[in-house]
Parts: C-alpha cells; structure tokens; sequence
C-alpha cells in the first residue's frame, strides 16, 4: 500500500536505481555510441586544421568545436528525449513498468531525470572526453605543435574577443539553451504521445506544424501587402536587443514548463488507459 499517493524521496531513489540497473546495457552501448560520434568527428576535423605547416596562438579547431557542441547537444538532447517513455512500446515492458508500486508522478519524473538532467552530465563528460582523445591523438602526430589544446568552453560567450565566440552575450546564450530545452521538451511530449518510433514521428509532426505555421505567415504576409496597408509600432514600445532575448527566454521557459507538464498528464492518462 502506498502512503505518500504523490512523492517520496526513498521510493523515488529507489525507483532510479531500478531503472538503471535494468537498463545498463543500453545506456552503455548508448554512452559509447555518443563519445564516438564526437570523437570521430573531431578527429576528422583535426585532420584538415593541422595537417598544414602553420603556427597559431590557439588551437583553430576550437571554432569548429564550439559549433559542435551546440549542434550535439540539441541533436543528441532531442534524441535522448524521445527515449523518455520507451519502456511504454511493448506490451511486456509497459506491463513491468506499470506494476512497479510507485505513483505516476514518480514514474514519469524519474523517466525525464534520466534522459534530461542525467542526460546533461553524461553529454559534457562525453564531449570533454572526444576532445582530450583529439588532443591526445594529434600531440602524438604533430608533437611541434604546442597551440593543439582541450576546448574552453568559457568561450561559448564573449564580445570583443580576439578569439571565436558563438554568442556575443549571455542573454544571446541563455536563448539557445532555453530554446534547446523548449525543442527537447517537445520531443519528451512526443514520446507519451508515440512511444514508438518517438524521435521520427515527433520531428515530422514538428516540421509539418512549422510549414503550415510559415506558409500562413507568407500568406497573411501577401494579404497585407496586395491591400497596400502598411503597420508600424510607435517609437516607445519598440524593445532594445537585451529586452528582445530576455523576452525570448521568458517565452521558451514557459512553454517548456507546460510541454513537460502536458508530457505529465499525458504519461498519467496513457497509465490509466493501459491498466484497462
């Protein structure tokens, strides 16, 4: 018998070490599969900046690697969110899940800890771990070239710097990162939705939403124009940069929190109809 019928903190550990041990196989192999992608593709790319006879002040693959990092992380992120309810696919292991004694909000929490905050962790570590067997590989190959150095992340942000930032300030940066954490949250919806094949069928339906919206958008947008009425905002509501990218933020933060809640709600209605 359950007493606490919405969270306790025991069950809950308990409930993550269960699914981690169950699952160790898979999240290795999934580990492995991550470290390798980046690994190869920073060595690929270490090929063609060093293989010349030049001398920098820092290493030039680091544009490139700062790059990747932003890509890997939304890629890799979304995938990992689209695992979020895969043990909902079979009618086996949606049988073990739902037999587990613990409340639907402990099930799904523990399900969107792993594959999005444990995510994290293991995506820096991997990803740290790519560039020092770069590092590693190509001090042994071209031992001369002392500028061949791990990436700074710190220089994912920076302005008037005479080195490659990816974005100018923090604002600009906290906008990628909530604007990765509303897509991803929209992958971890699509896999209450469709535990199968979650990833594939939550991007289709994702490009699909975004050709409609756009091609409303250039419609009403031609509209306008044939009728030959112009629209201007009044110079004192116009918003500064810093105003446009926190607004942003604030935007992506609130859909992200309700995609996630829906996501809940959803997973608990699923739980339901499944032990009819």
């Amino acid at each position: 018998m359950i007493k606490d019928t919405f969270f306790s903190l025991p069950r809950f550990m308990n409930l993550c070490r269960k699914e981690m041990v169950e699952s160790w196989r898979s999240n290795v192999l999934r580990i492995v599969l991550l470290y390798g992608v980046m690994a190869v593709a920073m060595v690929w790319n270490g090929y063609f900046e060093y293989r010349g006879n030049y001398s920098y002040t820092t290493d030039p693959a680091w544009s490139f690697l700062l790059i990747a990092f932003i890509w890997s992380l939304w890629i890799f992120g979304c995938l990992s969110a689209s695992f979020t309810m895969e043990k909902m696919k079979t009618k086996t292991s949606r049988t073990s899940t739902l037999m587990t004694p613990v409340t639907p909000f402990e099930r799904f929490f523990s399900r969107w800890f792993v594959f999005t905050v444990v995510f994290l962790v293991v995506f820096l570590f991997t990803y740290k771990l790519a560039d020092y067997t770069r590092v590693m590989v190509y001090s042994l190959a071209y031992p001369k070239k002392y500028f061949i150095a791990p990436v700074d992340l710190s220089h994912l942000v920076g302005r008037g710097k005479d080195y490659y930032t990816v974005c100018r300030t923090g604002l600009q940066f906290g906008a990628v990162i909530a604007g990765y954490f509303f897509v991803q949250s929209l992958f971890v919806l699509g896999s209450t939705i469709w535990p199968k094949n979650s990833f594939l069928k939550t991007f289709a339906s994702g490009t699909i939403i975004w050709i409609v919206y756009f091609l409303v958008g250039v419609f009403m947008s031609k509209m306008l124009l044939q009728s030959n009425k112009h629209y201007s905002f009044p110079d004192d509501i116009i918003m500064s940069d810093e105003a446009m990218w926190g607004l942003l933020i604030a935007v992506s933060i609130f859909f992200t929190l309700f995609n996630w809640i829906l996501a809940y709600f959803r997973f608990k209605e699923s739980e339901i109809i499944n032990r009819m």
